[in-house]
């Protein structure tokens, strides 16, 4: 009974971080895409990471690749998986700034990647406390630092 409540409890900590895992990729892809690009900076300043935001700006795309890694190599654990993009001006594109993109592209890649997710894992993993979270953390004035530190077995885990 031990060996196959340990075999299950692995099973589950390796499907809830795939999902964790699937959750910060899908919204880092659409964040990357919905980013009003000029100069293609903001675009390049998202940075998936794991543990803590990454801080300061990339010029290269190598940053960004690294992050990437750090969550495709995720564990369950209890460090939070982070999107960043720290250049200045991120709100401003938020908030419509450019005419290149509609207002609230951070709001609505989170929205799109929460439901490509909530589809993938429909039924075995539910995902809607991590809207509440990630909305809460842009109204914040967080669109800089954005948040994944979603746990679907809640804050104590």
């Amino acid at each position: 009974m031990g060996k196959q409540a340990a075999a299950v409890g692995e099973r589950l900590r390796k499907e809830i971080a795939g999902a964790m895992k699937a959750l910060a990729l899908e919204i880092d892809k659409e964040l990357r895409k919905g980013t009003p690009v000029d100069t293609g900076h903001a675009r390049r300043n998202w940075v998936p990471s794991v543990g803590q935001p990454f801080t300061g700006e990339v010029t290269g795309d190598e940053t960004h690749a690294q992050g990437v890694a750090a969550v495709l190599a995720y564990v369950l654990s209890n460090d939070p998986l982070w999107i960043a993009n720290n250049v200045p001006y991120i709100r401003a594109l938020n908030y419509g700034h450019s005419a290149k993109k509609p207002a609230g592209f951070i709001e609505r890649a989170i929205d799109i990647g929460l439901q490509r997710v909530q589809q993938k894992y429909a039924g075995r993993i539910d995902l809607t406390e991590a809207r509440s979270r990630f909305q809460s953390e842009v109204g914040a004035g967080g669109a800089e630092n954005l948040a994944s530190a979603y746990s679907p077995l809640g804050d104590d885990w």
